[in-house]
């Protein structure tokens, strides 16, 4: 029984870190399409708001990369019989990591005035958002 306190508390912090993440991949495109036609005053402000944006955006994938593998241990006992949903899953965060990491380069360049940095992050943050809504479908059918 209080395993199962233990392990629903897990499921809960992991849901608020994927919608306080998953925040990002929603907002992240906005800013991004307007950060490469921005006067540099705009793209301050836009810079300070992705800044603060990319920082609940590490605290959250670095909760959901802990609270996730204890979630599957715990409850699942590990990783025997995880699905082809899981590991599509699991691709899917990859490429969310990279896109992550790869926008926030090119965020940080065209901070610096570099247009086409802006447009190279607007994809990344694209590419997040998609790589987002394909890990929340596939961890239902994954978890379902």
């Amino acid at each position: 029984m209080a395993m199962d306190v233990v392990i629903n508390l897990l499921i809960f912090v992991h849901i608020v870190a994927f919608v306080a993440g998953g925040s990002n991949s929603v907002v992240g495109p906005v800013i991004g399409s307007r950060m490469a036609t921005a006067t540099p005053e705009l793209r301050a402000g836009y810079f300070g708001v992705t800044t603060a944006l990319g920082q609940v955006g590490k605290a959250a994938m670095a909760t959901l990369l802990i609270t996730g593998p204890l979630i599957l241990f715990l409850k699942y006992g590990g990783l025997d019989g995880a699905s082809v949903w899981f590991w599509a899953k699991m691709a899917l965060v990859v490429v969310m990591l990279t896109s992550i990491i790869y926008g926030g380069i090119q965020s940080k360049k065209s901070f610096a005035g570099d247009v086409a940095a802006g447009q190279r992050a607007g994809l990344a943050h694209r590419v997040t958002g998609l790589a987002f809504l394909g890990v929340l479908l596939t961890a239902v059918l994954a978890f379902n």
